[in-house]
C-alpha cells in the first residue's frame, strides 16, 4: 500500500469517527440528518445577505480534488471562518441540492495529512517528468568498430567543425539501396539508412535503422553558437524529428527526439515539383 493511500485511509477513519459522533448527537436531539466532510477553505463569498464558503477536498478518486460550496446562514459562524484554514464541516442538503453549513471546527490533523499528500503528489509528478525528460535523451559514444561502407551508397556528405576543435568532421548519409547503371536510385519498399560522423580516428553512428517506405534527411545548423544535426525520418507509420548535439566533456553526441508520436498513420504528405 502506498503512503498516499495509507494517508487517505487515515482521513476516512477520522471522518467516520467524527461523523458517527455527530450522527448520534443529532439522533438524540431529533435534528435533521447531516453529512460531514473535511477540507481547505479556499473562498468566502457574499451575495446580498447570503454567505457562501468554498472548500477543496478529496473526491472519490484519491488522485482527484473536488470543490464544494456551502451556504452559511449563521453570520457569527460565517465571521469565524478563516480562509486558507482546514476544517471539519457538518452540513445538510436542501431539496434543491445545495449544501447548508451547520457546524464547523478547525482540523489541523486533516491539514497536515492533506498537505503531505499534495507535497508527495507534486514530488511524484516532478520525478515522473524528470524521468520522461531523461528518456528523450540518448548518449552516442564512438563506435568500437568502423562501419564497412563499401557496399553502401553515399547519398550526401558535408564537412563541419561540429566539436569546435578547429578541425572539420565529416558527416555522411548512406543507404543499402543501390544505383543502376544510369546512376538512378533503385529504391525498395524499405532499406537501411546510416548517418555517420567521422572525427579523425573516431566514428559516431548517429543513425542505423531500417526505414520502411520512407527516407532519412539531415540538416546541419548553428543555434546560439552550438552546432546541431537535425534528422527527419519519414515513412508510412513514422514521422520522427531528432536533434543531435556534441558533448565536449563526454566526447559523445546527445540525441533528443523532438517529435515522435506513437500509433502514427501518415495519410498524406505534400510534394513540391
Amino acid at each position: 500500500m502506498s503512503d498516499k493511500s495509507r494517508n487517505i485511509i487515515i482521513l476516512i477513519v477520522i471522518l467516520a469517527i467524527i461523523c458517527a459522533f455527530f450522527v448520534l448527537k443529532n439522533v438524540d436531539e431529533n435534528k435533521k440528518e447531516i453529512k460531514i466532510t473535511s477540507g481547505l477553505v479556499i473562498e468566502k463569498n457574499q451575495s446580498g445577505k447570503i454567505h457562501f464558503i468554498t472548500i477543496e477536498t478529496f473526491g472519490e478518486d484519491e488522485n482527484e480534488l473536488n470543490k464544494l460550496s456551502f451556504e452559511v446562514l449563521d453570520e457569527d459562524l460565517w465571521s469565524a471562518i478563516e480562509k486558507n484554514k482546514y476544517y471539519f464541516l457538518t452540513y445538510s442538503i436542501k431539496e434543491s441540492g445545495s449544501f447548508v453549513l451547520e457546524e464547523i471546527q478547525e482540523n489541523d490533523t486533516f491539514g497536515k495529512i492533506y498537505e503531505k499528500i499534495l507535497r508527495e503528489e507534486k514530488e511524484q509528478i516532478e520525478e515522473e517528468e524528470q524521468v520522461e525528460e531523461r528518456e528523450k535523451f540518448t548518449a552516442i559514444f564512438p563506435s568500437t568498430d568502423r562501419l564497412d561502407t563499401s557496399d553502401l551508397t553515399l547519398l550526401d556528405s558535408v564537412k563541419v567543425d561540429i566539436d569546435n576543435d578547429n578541425k572539420e568532421e565529416i558527416i555522411e548519409l548512406y543507404t543499402t539501396a543501390q544505383r543502376d547503371k544510369n546512376g538512378e536510385m533503385m529504391w525498395d519498399d524499405g532499406q537501411k539508412w546510416f548517418l555517420l560522423v567521422h572525427d579523425e580516428d573516431k566514428e559516431y553512428i548517429l543513425f542505423d535503422e531500417y526505414v520502411q517506405i520512407g527516407t532519412l534527411e539531415f540538416w546541419v545548423f548553428t543555434s546560439k553558437n552550438d552546432y546541431h544535426i537535425l534528422t527527419l525520418q519519414t515513412g508510412s507509420a513514422v514521422l520522427k524529428l531528432s536533434d543531435y548535439t556534441y558533448d565536449i566533456e563526454r566526447e559523445s553526441f546527445v540525441k533528443k527526439d523532438i517529435f515522435n508520436p506513437e500509433f502514427l498513420n501518415v495519410i498524406h504528405g505534400s510534394t513540391v515539383r
